[in-house]
């Protein structure tokens, strides 16, 4: 029998939500448990994203005075995944992702409030809700983590007002705009920032944890408070199998290769593929990069490539978390286009200087518009702008560039002008000569945009015809607050990409979050949960939080059941 160096009950692999809600109910349910992250940082793409939870007909909504049910969740569920996933894994997920959420409250420090106006992403469809099932991290003083604080990844920077402090999803749509009561918000929060400086010089960043920084926080201090062992800088190099039983692993600790038997199995929880580009360009449609995503370096795929060496089922590989997104000099990760989208006196171009898509569309859809112009103009060349004029300038942000009221033209950095990211002409014949695109057909495009505008309706592609398009719109722009002609020179434009939040395609697992293989059955002892695997969602997104709760609940359930199992010892001395 091979020799081991350290034996545990549970393995985790990854130290995102999923990771670390399967180490902790693990651990409460008496397991041994040893999570490992082969960064140097706990979080994974959990501590970069917004840390919002959807979770259907949650508790929480009640107390909002937000009607739901059960039934209407699944409903909305199956309508929006187009019969792709399971009707058994889509009660599941409304049934657990409650109780995990609810375990979560009363046992850790993890704690939700619901977004009473923060929409699905489909209101309107069967079962949809305009508010309350996308839930918003309640904000965590990251100096109970003391020297763990350093260890935790940073938010976004994206996330960060004026690359400072976070606010929460509530607080952001507050934050859009230059009018009084933004002035008056920020102006509190600066003050609030500055009462936290001597907490900031103690521990070099600030001490208020929102939206991602906040849920990974929280959960961390849960496991420090445990007393779990976690170690960073340790990847897993090897699945280490007896029979057709996964029993541990081959890990490499900063250089050192250990053997870890895992007595009740193995859970892969690290992430997907979005930084791995032989991997994308082997799955996913082109154009395809690593540069476009949002997501942390760290993403490359180890956990999936495991499971497909032990001979896992892959599901979803040519799909992900996607959102436009334009690329911000000298940052190492995208900017994600979810607020400037959905803004009046603004469109999307292509090439050829016409519109494809509904721009404040759910961001997944405006992606697949843009895949959808790849496929339908043929191009060689896909390029995407988006456009703008003075009063979009005057009063919006555009990406890391603050609405002109605040900073006018003459204070935007260097390394954003003249077309290194923000392009600016006193015409738009001048503008398209810049962007290389057909002058003519964006003036075309523009008059017709601009007189639908007027009226406040899209015949092309019905922007604004939802209340999730209108959600981050200037409800001082009538009569469609997602709708403004494109006319007050001079103009503008920041080129796009298709971008993502990470990837949404990896192993198959079941309703215990087992993986599967490709003849239906699960391999013993082998647990995968969040964006390494195949998602609940199937190719849809439905709301804010729609990655977060399936990563929460199954990290959950796959604690669950190799806690029911019998350990590899016991079946090994029964079969003696």
């Amino acid at each position: 029998m091979a020799e081991w160096d350290r034996t545990v009950d549970l393995l985790v692999m990854g130290s995102g939500a999923a990771g670390m809600s399967s180490a902790i109910r693990a651990h409460d349910l008496g397991l041994d448990v040893l999570l490992v992250e082969k960064s140097d940082l706990f979080g994974g793409n959990s501590a970069m994203s917004g840390g919002v939870c959807w979770v259907a007909n949650n508790p929480r909504m009640a107390k909002e005075g937000i009607a739901d049910s059960d039934e209407d969740g699944f409903t909305y569920l199956k309508h929006i995944t187009k019969g792709e996933v399971s009707d058994d894994m889509l009660w599941l997920y409304i049934r657990e992702s409650k109780r995990v959420l609810a375990y979560l409250h009363e046992n850790t420090h993890v704690r939700y409030v619901p977004l009473a106006k923060y929409t699905d992403y489909y209101p309107e469809a069967p079962g949809g809700r305009p508010g309350g099932r996308s839930m918003d991290p309640v904000p965590f003083d990251g100096s109970k983590l003391r020297e763990d604080l350093l260890r935790l990844r940073r938010p976004h920077p994206q996330s960060q007002i004026l690359g400072k402090w976070g606010i929460t999803a509530r607080e952001a749509q507050a934050a859009i705009g230059v009018g009084v009561k933004t002035m008056l918000f920020m102006a509190w929060q600066m003050f609030l920032y500055m009462l936290r400086h001597f907490k900031r010089k103690r521990w070099g960043r600030d001490t208020k944890l929102c939206a991602g920084n906040s849920l990974m926080g929280r959960l961390l201090f849960s496991m420090k408070e445990r007393q779990i062992p976690a170690w960073t800088n340790t990847g897993v190099e090897e699945l280490l199998f007896e029979g057709d039983r996964a029993v541990g692993a081959v890990i490499n600790k900063e250089g050192e290769r250990i053997r870890v038997r895992a007595n009740r199995g193995v859970v892969l929880a690290a992430g997907g593929f979005s930084r791995n580009l032989e991997m994308r360009q082997q799955y996913q449609r082109r154009p395809i990069t690593t540069e476009w995503t949002a997501g942390t370096p760290s993403n490359t795929g180890d956990a999936i490539r495991l499971g497909k060496d032990a001979g896992a089922r892959l599901g979803l590989m040519d799909e992900a978390w996607w959102t436009p997104v334009s690329l911000v000099p000298k940052s190492p990760f995208s900017w994600v286009l979810v607020v400037e989208k959905s803004l009046p006196h603004g469109l999307f171009v292509n090439q050829d200087g016409k519109r494809f898509t509904n721009e404040a569309a759910p961001y997944i859809d405006v992606v697949n518009g843009m895949y959808d112009d790849v496929a339908k103009t043929g191009t060689s060349d896909p390029r995407w702008y988006h456009i703008f004029d003075a009063s979009y300038r005057r009063s919006s942000i555009a990406g890391p560039i603050a609405p002109g009221k605040v900073m006018p033209d003459k204070r935007v950095p260097r390394r954003y002008r003249d077309g290194n990211y923000l392009f600016k002409a006193d015409s738009i014949d001048e503008l398209c000569e810049q962007l290389k695109i057909p002058a003519s057909t964006v003036k075309s495009t523009i008059e017709r945009f601009n007189q639908h505008a007027l009226v406040g309706k899209d015949p092309d592609f019905n922007r604004g015809w939802s209340a999730q398009d209108r959600y981050y719109g200037d409800p001082s722009v009538k009569p469609n607050c997602s709708l403004g002609p494109v006319e007050t020179p001079p103009f503008y434009a920041v080129q796009i990409y298709p971008g993502d939040l990470g990837t949404k395609g990896g192993v198959v697992t079941d309703a215990h979050a087992r993986v599967l293989r490709d003849d239906g059955t699960p391999i013993a002892g082998l647990y995968a949960a969040g964006n390494s695997t195949a998602s609940v969602m199937g190719r849809t997104y439905p709301g804010a939080g729609g990655t977060i709760g399936p990563a929460l609940t199954f990290g959950f359930l796959a604690a669950e059941d190799a806690a029911a199992q019998e350990t590899t010892e016991s079946t090994q001395e029964a079969a003696e």
